[in-house]
C-alpha cells in the first residue's frame, strides 16, 4: 500500500491530479494522464516486473486481432514507489453487469469473449518467452523445453509451499497430486502459443455496446504452451464469486466444446483443476484467503474429476 504523503507528493511532482484517479487494481493505482495515456503508481519492488511487461508489450505483433492491448511508454523509478506511462484503453469492466444480462444478451457475450481467447493465440512475438513463464515463479533446473513437464516441475515446486494447507483441506489429496504428477509426464504433443494467463472479464475493457475494446493484465501467468490453458481459465475464472450460477457457465463450456470439439473437453477440467491447485496461495503465502477457499472448492468439485476421468481415459 502507498502512504498518503508519498502519493501526494508523486501527484503533485507529476501534475497528476487526485480527482484524475480511474481505479485500483491488485497492484496500481491508476489516473488519467493525458488523453491517451494513463498513470500507474506501484510500490517499489514491481520495477523489475513493469520492465519485463515493457519489453513483452513491444515484442507483440498484435495486427491479427481487432482489440487493443497494453503498452508502458515510460517507468520510473522514484525513492518508494515506480510509475509507468501506459496506453489508455477506453472501455469500461464489464464484471458486475454480467449477472443482469437475460440469455440472448449473455449468449452474445460468451460468443465474443471465447473468441477474443482463442484470438489471443493467433498473436506472434518478435522475442520469445524464455522458459515458458514471462515472469518466473521459481528457478527450475535444466529448464525443460516440454510444456507438460515444464507444468510438472513448476508443480512439484508449489507442492513444497502448499502441501501442508492443501492435505488438510482436499480430499485424497495425495492421489489426486500423484494423478497431475502422471498426466504430465506424457510428452506434450501440441503448438506453442501465447497464454494469457488470467483472462477474465474484469481483465477486458468493453465498449457502451458491450464490444471488447481491450485486453489488459498480462503477467501473473503469461507464458507459452498449450493455448487451451487460457481457454480452461477463461471458463473457470468467469465466474469467481458465483453470481450466474453453474447453469449459465454450462452454457459456456458448452459452447467451447461444440466449437473446438468434445475432444477437449477432459483438458479443459485438467487445466481448470490445476489452476486452482498451482493459484492456491497467489494472494495469501498462508493460504487463509477467499482464493484458497475457491481453489479447495475445486479441487474438491467431484463432477469435476469425474469429467475429468471420463475424458483423459
Amino acid at each position: 500500500m502507498i502512504k498518503q504523503n508519498v502519493r501526494s507528493s508523486i501527484l503533485k511532482k507529476y501534475n497528476v491530479n487526485e480527482n484524475d484517479f480511474l481505479g485500483k487494481g491488485q497492484e496500481a493505482e491508476v489516473y488519467s494522464y493525458h488523453q491517451d495515456r494513463v498513470f500507474k503508481l506501484y510500490r517499489v519492488s514491481a520495477f523489475e516486473k513493469q520492465k519485463i511487461l515493457k519489453s513483452f508489450y513491444e515484442s507483440i505483433n498484435a495486427n491479427v486481432v481487432d482489440f487493443n492491448l497494453p503498452r508502458i511508454y515510460e517507468i520510473i523509478k522514484e525513492k518508494e514507489v515506480v510509475i509507468t506511462i501506459e496506453k489508455r484503453i477506453e472501455g469500461r469492466n464489464i464484471q458486475k453487469d454480467l449477472s443482469n444480462f437475460d440469455y440472448d444478451q449473455l449468449n452474445a457475450f460468451f460468443k465474443q469473449y471465447l473468441s477474443t481467447i482463442l484470438n489471443i493465440k493467433q498473436i506472434k512475438l518478435e522475442q520469445k518467452i524464455e522458459g515458458h513463464k514471462l515472469l518466473k515463479d521459481y528457478e527450475i533446473p535444466n529448464q525443460p523445453a516440454d510444456w507438460n513437464e515444464f507444468l510438472k516441475q513448476s508443480l512439484i515446486q508449489k507442492n513444497k509451499e502448499v502441501e501442508k494447507y492443501l492435505i488438510k483441506d482436499v480430499k485424497d489429496y495425495e492421489s489426486k497430486y500423484l494423478y497431475f504428477l502422471n498426466v504430465l509426464s506424457k510428452k506434450y504433443e501440441g503448438e506453442y502459443d501465447l497464454i494469457h494467463g488470467d483472462f477474465y472479464p474484469s481483465n477486458l475493457l468493453v465498449s457502451d455496446e458491450s464490444k471488447i475494446n481491450g485486453v489488459i493484465d498480462f503477467g501473473l501467468m503469461t507464458m507459452s504452451g498449450d493455448y487451451l490453458f487460457d481457454v480452461a481459465l477463461s471458463w473457470i475464472l468467469f465466474d469467481l464469486y458465483d453470481e450466474l450460477g453453474a447453469v449459465k457457465l454450462n452454457h459456456y463450456v458448452n459452447m467451447i466444446i461444440e466449437t473446438l470439439g468434445e475432444e477437449v473437453k477432459g483438458i479443459l477440467y485438467f487445466y481448470a483443476l490445476y489452476y486452482s491447485y498451482y493459484s492456491a496461495n497467489f494472494f495469501s503465502e498462508n493460504c487463509s484467503d477467499g482464493h484458497y477457499e475457491w481453489s479447495v472448492r475445486n479441487l474438491n468439485n467431484e463432477t469435476y474429476w469425474a469429467e475429468l476421468k471420463d475424458y483423459m481415459k
